[in-house]
């Protein structure tokens, strides 16, 4: 797999071959940061179910400040600091082992810009819905900060309080539904 865009574009980053990760694709990827492009500058990022990182990645690739990866996976954050190791990115990026529902509590008033998610198509929404409210709760995301959640086109993602749907696009059996803090 290769980075799509930005400044480490085609630069070959690494990811697990088993059935439990599905990397993002990269007509996937190109939308998220093609919509996103000039506003992550200089951003705070947060990747939930990380996989790999490459979400993460491509958004250090477009300038981003920080990335913190939440992964439970063990080979998965193994192949996480191969990828930020080899791209020399280890100043920018933190990775938090665990299940995201109860590490999201521990970045409690850190102010994050944007929170990328992309939880298997299984993941039940209602803990996906939990999550977003502790996020909104906890002050994780800054006001007027970007959640993407990527997802089955068979699921409705929940807007819970404090968040406004902006955007939802459909790319074969995947949609991306945005939504932007509001208070």
């Amino acid at each position: 797999m290769k980075i799509i865009s930005g400044i480490y574009k085609g630069r070959k980053v690494e990811f697990i071959k088993n059935k439990d990760v599905r990397p993002t694709k990269d007509i996937v990827r190109k939308a998220i940061f093609d919509t996103l492009r000039s506003w992550i500058v200089n951003k705070k990022v947060i990747e939930l179910f990380a996989g790999c990182g490459i979400l993460g990645i491509e958004a250090l690739s477009h300038g981003a400040k920080k990335v913190i990866f939440i992964e439970k996976e063990k080979k998965a954050i193994e192949v996480i600091k191969k990828n930020i190791s080899n791209l020399g990115l280890e100043k920018k990026c933190e990775i938090i082992k665990g299940d995201c529902e109860y590490e999201i509590e521990k970045l409690e008033n850190f102010k994050y810009d944007l929170i990328i998610g992309d939880p298997p198509y299984e993941f039940p929404i209602s803990k996906l819905e939990r999550i977003m409210k502790k996020i909104v709760k906890l002050n994780v995301l800054k006001k007027r900060g970007i959640i993407v959640i990527e997802h089955s086109y068979k699921k409705e993602i929940p807007v819970v309080e404090g968040l406004e749907k902006i955007k939802e696009r459909k790319y074969g059996k995947t949609s991306l539904t945005y939504m932007r803090r509001i208070k």
